[in-house]
Order: structure tokens, then sequence, then C-alpha cells
């Protein structure tokens, strides 16, 4: 059996391993040779300890690469097909998936987190959660489908184009948002930094936070219009406080969303609605992974990837626009 290079968790540590070479699980799996891997919080926060996930695990699930195999139970990907993943994985069992509501299932489970992930040279994924890379997308947009996917979410919020709106949060993920409303029509929307002072009160008829904390949470109902929307974004995973009394007495609504559609989201960059180049940083191998978690914590200007294995990418690069 073949094997190859992963970044793994193992329970008090984190390390670059040479492991087996992961083999297809059905024949209804593809397995791809990974090409680039992005590095998200929640990579950090399982490598951290902070999402529980198993000992032995291969992190990472924001990707893009090349089919190596497919299953014979596989139609419409062979070897050699450009592709990116959806790494949330409805469970397909549940009475929502089997109603076709896949979105809807509380089962899911994660690469990365729930199953072997993609800072690894080689990964095997369900067929169902494989996307073809249009033609002129990089392996860079395509490992950044998944940020771009999360995003679009907010479109199906309830929030409307001729109404004033907050993102609360002037990040990478803040302003990732603020490009795709902006491709939508929304053209009043305030990106808020909130070192920069107070927020008008009672002024914005929909807020998206990306930065979730009791404090700016009643930032942002102080801010919002009554009868306003708040779009909640941020995965935390320890609880949040709210001032009940504002909500109901400013008759708030809360929305929260997961995912948009993961072709959309694809789409809308290769027809060029969505520029994000200048989100998309600097590339590393994966022994560097260490230095590069460490500096994910204070530097959130440009998605960091991963190059699992010493490919020449610069013939993909020229599709970078």
């Amino acid at each position: 059996m073949k094997n190859m290079r992963a970044i793994v968790k193992h329970k008090n540590f984190v390390a670059v391993r040479e492991i087996a070479r992961p083999a297809l699980k059905s024949a209804h799996d593809v397995l791809i040779c990974v090409k680039l891997a992005g590095l998200c919080r929640t990579d950090v926060f399982a490598a951290e300890g902070k999402i529980k996930c198993a000992d032995g695990l291969v992190l990472g699930h924001e990707f893009a690469g090349i089919v190596a195999e497919a299953g014979n139970g596989v139609a419409g990907f062979r070897a050699g097909d450009r592709v990116t993943v959806m790494p949330v994985m409805p469970c397909g069992a549940c009475s929502l998936c089997k109603a076709d509501e896949h979105d809807k299932c509380q089962n899911t489970s994660m690469l990365g987190i729930d199953h072997d992930g993609a800072f690894a040279e080689y990964i095997s994924v369900p067929a169902s959660a494989v996307y073809k890379l249009p033609a002129n997308l990089s392996f860079k947009h395509g490992a950044y489908g998944e940020p771009v996917a999360a995003s679009l979410s907010v479109i199906k919020s309830g929030i409307q184009p001729h109404q004033k709106g907050l993102i609360y949060g002037d990040n990478r993920f803040g302003q990732l948002i603020a490009r795709i409303l902006k491709a939508y029509n929304f053209d009043n929307v305030t990106v808020y930094d909130p070192a920069s002072g107070a927020l008008e009160e009672s002024a914005y008829d929909f807020a998206i936070e990306t930065l979730a904390t009791t404090q700016t949470m009643d930032d942002i109902f102080r801010a919002l219009k009554p009868g306003g929307r708040v779009v909640l974004k941020s995965r935390k995973h320890e609880h949040i406080g709210i001032n009940f009394n504002t909500a109901i007495k400013k008759q708030i609504t809360l929305s929260a969303v997961n995912y948009g559609d993961f072709k959309d989201a694809l789409q809308i960059m290769a027809d060029g609605l969505l520029q994000v180049d200048d989100l998309l940083g600097d590339v590393y191998g994966l022994e560097d992974f260490e230095k590069v978690f460490e500096r994910s914590k204070t530097h959130e200007s440009a998605k960091i990837f991963f190059r699992p294995s010493n490919d020449d990418l610069s013939n993909d690069d020229v599709r970078d626009r």
C-alpha cells in the first residue's frame, strides 16, 4: 500500500506524518489528489482541541485537486478532472434528507472533524460532495469555494437590496460578505470595524455579525432600527448572551444561516461577479503548519493555503484572475 504525507491531530499534539494513502471506501467514492488546501479557524480549533475530533485524524476541509480514481458507481467524474468538495455532508438517512432537504440535515459530518481531511496528498470522499471546477478557476479559487458558499447563505436570510445594512466586523469574512452583497445589488451596506468608534443607534435595517460576543450583540441590537434583522453567521462553540429586553422592545428578528448553494458559489467567481483574488494569500508546505497555524490567529486579511505535494502549480496559476 502506498503512503502519503499529512497533518495529523493526535491527542495532545499535531504533526506531519507519513500514513497510508486512502482507498475508495465504496463504489460511490472519489479519490482526489489534493493540490491546495485552505486553512480555516475551524482547523486551528480542532488542532488545539477546542473542537473534538478522533485521535489520528487528518485535519483540513477547504481544498481543490484532481480526481485520481472514481468508484465503479460514480457517474460524471473521471481521472484528471479538476474538482473541489463541499466538506459538510448530510447523513442521507434522516427524514429531511429523504425529503430532499439535505441543507437542513441535523446529522451532518465534516471533513477534517468527523472524517480524514484535506491536509494530505490524497483524500477519499463521496462523489455526491464533489464539484467540477469551472475551467477559468484556479485551484486557489476552488479551495475557496467553501467560504464563499458559507457567505452566500446571507442572501437567503430575508434581507432585501433596498435596505440599509451593516456588516459587523472588518475582517476577511466581512469583506467577502460585502462583495457577495454587492454582486446581488445591495448598494447601501457598511462594513464596521469596532475599533473605529461607536455605531449610530437605530440606523440599520439589518446587521450581519462576523464577530459574535455578548458585547458585539449588544452593539448590533442598539444599531438596528425597530423591526430590524440580525443575521447570525459566526460558528461559535460557546454560549453568547443577548439582551432579551432590547430584542423584544425593538421586535428584532434573528436569522441564523448556514450555507448557500456550493455550485452557485463556484459560478459567481467563474462569472466574474465576485472578485476574491486579494483575499487569497500565500502557499506553504505541510511542514510549515506550526508557524502557519500561529500566524492565522493574528493575520486574517488573506486566506492561507497548504500545498501537500511538491507538484508545480505554475500552469494552473495562470487561471488566477
